[in-house]
């Protein structure tokens, strides 16, 4: 397919199919009780996810779908109570997940996708009738933005690709933390996307990859390639009889004729685009404080729901002294907060609604969350505000905090790299930022 591609002309072909059901493991125990990845709040506020669905209805892409898995209602709510949002995405639940192909084909072929296992629920939707899906992960936050998905898809159709795939450059002695990918005498462009060409090599966390770009997780995929595809998943288990069921470990390696034992047409054509702009995946603690950061230095293009300050964004009903705190900018004060004089934030400190600040204390390089529903182990939900009952929200006079992710409670002891949980009755545990649970990740 040749010519320039006008993607709102399109647009009804274009479909936003979320990949949310992740686990989000290395999170835990944020992701346990509280907010699901793609939930986790940036600036005090706004969900991770929501940045790709504003693109994709900037877009005009009407057909909006996101797949869940735990904490499910907690995403649902989310979106049910943000106008426009609130009619225009469609939902697939999985007890279990079904791997990252799994999650696409159910968004996409509905109810004519496979049924994988015996308990299974196949989703009560209708197959999506345009041709092309924009695939992003639900905890990826970048600045590709509508401009440049523009360009993606114009690029994808050109070159008459089943599967594009995004590609950020990563610092050479990280390639063995990422899927990096090869590519076959690439065009030189100009912009944010400034390579592109067929792969012809994708190695999974390899320390000695002849590349240093990695999968972004951002995809352009054709549905008649979902529909080849699908028949061929399995369970999203380890330990199943020839595994199918994820991109990077199987769906790329069949594209590139080097899985045994799978055969796909020659005319599956895998393609690639470099993009050099800001990318951040949201895998560890760590890499959640730093595109808060980000956030701070404006450089992720987020709406935020505050008054713009010269020392950072304050929201309404706080009751501070401005003259009688320090503030090391940039910092963000959500609402509904108390800060007592001489209370010192900043730099990169942000205090979501409710919090008090008590005097002499210190916070920065943090995140501290507002009040969130709790879900308990039985899947109860105990909303926000019966919460606060048990979780003060309250940085006790002269703690000093840095580097932490604080979900509440009552802090009176000094914390430098900590995650701060809040269990069902109030109490407090405190894990380091480095802590990931054992076994892989999901």
């Amino acid at each position: 397919m040749t010519g320039k591609i006008d993607l709102n002309s399109e647009k009804s072909q274009i479909m936003l199919a979320m990949l949310a059901a992740g686990l989000g493991s290395r999170l835990k125990p944020l992701t346990v009780h509280h907010r699901p990845k793609p939930l986790f709040p940036l600036g005090g506020s706004v969900a991770l996810s929501e940045l790709w669905i504003k693109k994709a209805k900037k877009a005009g892409i009407s057909d909006v779908s996101m797949n869940l898995c735990i904490l499910s209602k907690a995403i649902k709510d989310y979106y049910r109570e943000r106008s426009p949002y609130s009619n225009s995405i469609r939902y697939v639940e999985e007890q279990t997940p079904t791997g990252t192909l799994g999650g696409v084909c159910k968004q996409v072929l509905g109810n004519k996708s496979k049924k994988v296992m015996e308990n299974e629920t196949i989703p009560d939707i209708e197959e999506f009738g345009g041709t092309t899906v924009l695939v992003p992960s639900g905890d990826i936050v970048t600045n590709f933005g509508i401009d440049l998905i523009k360009q993606m898809y114009d690029i994808h159709k050109q070159k008459g690709a089943a599967f594009t795939m995004v590609l950020c450059p990563v610092p050479w002695d990280k390639r063995g933390e990422f899927g990096t990918v090869a590519l076959d005498s690439p065009e030189e462009l100009k912009g944010d996307i400034s390579k592109s060409g067929r792969i012809v090599e994708f190695l999974e966390k390899d320390p000695n990859s002849p590349s240093n770009l990695n999968n972004a997780s951002i995809y352009m995929i054709e549905k008649d390639l979902l529909k080849i595809l699908d028949p061929l998943r399995t369970e999203a288990v380890v330990g199943v009889h020839e595994p199918f069921y994820d991109f990077g470990q199987h769906v790329f390696p069949a594209m590139l004729g080097k899985l045994d034992y799978v055969t796909l047409p020659k005319d599956c054509l895998l393609w690639g685009i470099q993009y050099d702009g800001l990318w951040f995946d949201i895998g560890r603690k760590p890499d959640y404080i730093s595109v808060n950061k980000a956030v701070l230095d404006e450089k992720v293009n987020v709406e935020l729901p505050y008054k713009k300050k010269a020392w950072g964004y304050m929201g309404n009903g706080n009751h501070c002294d401005l003259s009688k705190i320090t503030i090391e900018p940039p910092v963000i004060i959500a609402n509904e907060c108390v800060i007592e004089p001489g209370a010192k934030l900043g730099p990169y400190c942000i205090i979501g609604d409710g919090w008090t600040v008590e005097k002499d204390a210190r916070i920065s390089n943090s995140v501290l969350w507002k009040h969130y529903p709790f879900y308990t182990d039985n899947g109860d939900e105990i909303p926000a505000e019966k919460r606060k009952s048990v979780d003060a929200h309250r940085v006790c006079k002269g703690t000093s905090i840095d580097q932490c992710i604080i979900v509440g409670g009552t802090i009176d002891n000094d914390l430098q790299g900590k995650t701060v949980d809040v269990l069902e009755d109030g109490q407090i545990d405190i894990i380091s930022n480095d802590w990931v649970p054992e076994g892989p990740r999901a």
